[in-house]
């Protein structure tokens, strides 16, 4: 019953993909107000507030970068062994920090069974190729693994590896 549901959320999440977009930035200039750029961007300066957790709207600096808020959109995910939030960014196509922000995490590492909120209203669309290493004489994947900040299953999942102490000069590695 439990995969019927994560199955059902995904399929609604990249249903529901074509209505997002990527996240959109202002970038505070001399004369900005929170209740000013709320009022240009048409949404409230509760929903500025919402999204960019830590903001002071009593002291915007110059040069800022604000994540403008648009309507949001969640799907939820179970969190299963080996999911991390890089994982599950590359997954459901999302930007990272903003996954990490939606659940107040500021850490990588999830906890197994917690369920996350996945922020599908900044759908990225497909993904761009994933991230390559050619593997070095002497390199071991437990090496690669904290080079590229991945878990190691991660690296043995993505790559099909069936023996991960067997990885041989030359060959290409996804990484990411």
């Amino acid at each position: 019953m439990k995969k019927v549901v994560l199955v059902l959320l995904m399929v609604l999440a990249l249903g529901m993909g074509a209505a997002a977009a990527a996240p959109e930035y202002h970038t505070v200039a001399k004369g900005d107000t929170l209740h000013a750029l709320a009022k240009r961007y048409a949404v409230t300066v509760g929903e500025f507030l919402e999204f960019n957790p830590g903001l002071n709207p009593e002291n915007l600096r110059i040069g800022q970068k604000l994540l403008i808020p648009v309507e949001p959109l969640w799907s939820y995910h179970v969190v299963q062994p080996g999911d991390s939030s890089r994982s599950l960014a590359a997954q459901y196509q999302v930007p990272e920090d903003l996954l990490l922000q939606a659940n107040g995490l500021t850490s990588q590492e999830l906890k197994t069974g917690a369920m996350i909120r996945i922020p599908i209203h900044f759908y990225l669309g497909q993904p761009a190729q994933r991230p390559t290493h050619t593997v070095e004489i002497g390199e071991t994947l437990y090496e690669l693994a904290l080079r590229y900040k991945v878990n190691l299953a991660d690296l043995v999942k993505w790559n099909n590896l069936p023996d991960p102490n067997q990885i041989m000069a030359g060959q290409v590695l996804i990484v990411g």
